[in-house]
């Protein structure tokens, strides 16, 4: 009982401290945006924030959120995400999400791609993002 114990203390030690997942991408053509969604998942005792993310996709890439004003709804570049301790951030349609802006090349559904995101305490998480018309079965959290 006492080594399942410690190999469940140790197990929780060796967990990421901060997961992006069911990272995917919407199909673009050069030239245009795009848009990429995933979760993230702060497995730490502390709140983390995202700050930036990097992508060689696209001339700019931002953190953007959806908002609504006065019956009709935008888009708007916001400068960081905190991401509370013990909890999941979702990066989806109608929310907030990465904006890929002015393609360098044509995001093809079914391939992925390479982004980086990164945060203040976690560091940068390089992850691939798979090219899909909507968020594929993977669950949310």
């Amino acid at each position: 009982m006492l080594n399942l114990i410690i190999g469940i203390l140790l197990l929780a030690t060796l967990a990421p401290k901060l997961e992006v997942t069911n990272n995917w991408v919407r199909p673009s053509s050069k030239d245009m945006n795009t848009a990429v969604y995933a979760v993230i998942k702060n497995n730490s005792d502390k709140a983390d924030t995202l700050y930036s993310v990097s992508s060689n996709l696209a001339k700019v890439t931002e953190i953007h959120e959806t908002y609504e004003k006065d019956g009709s709804m935008g888009m708007r570049k916001v400068d960081f995400i905190v991401i509370p301790a013990k909890k999941s951030f979702e990066l989806k349609p109608g929310s907030h999400h990465i904006m890929l802006i002015k393609l360098n090349q044509d995001i093809q559904k079914g391939k992925k791609y390479e982004l980086t995101y990164k945060f203040k305490r976690a560091g940068e998480i390089k992850v691939s993002a798979v090219a899909n018309d909507k968020a594929s079965g993977h669950g949310t959290h």
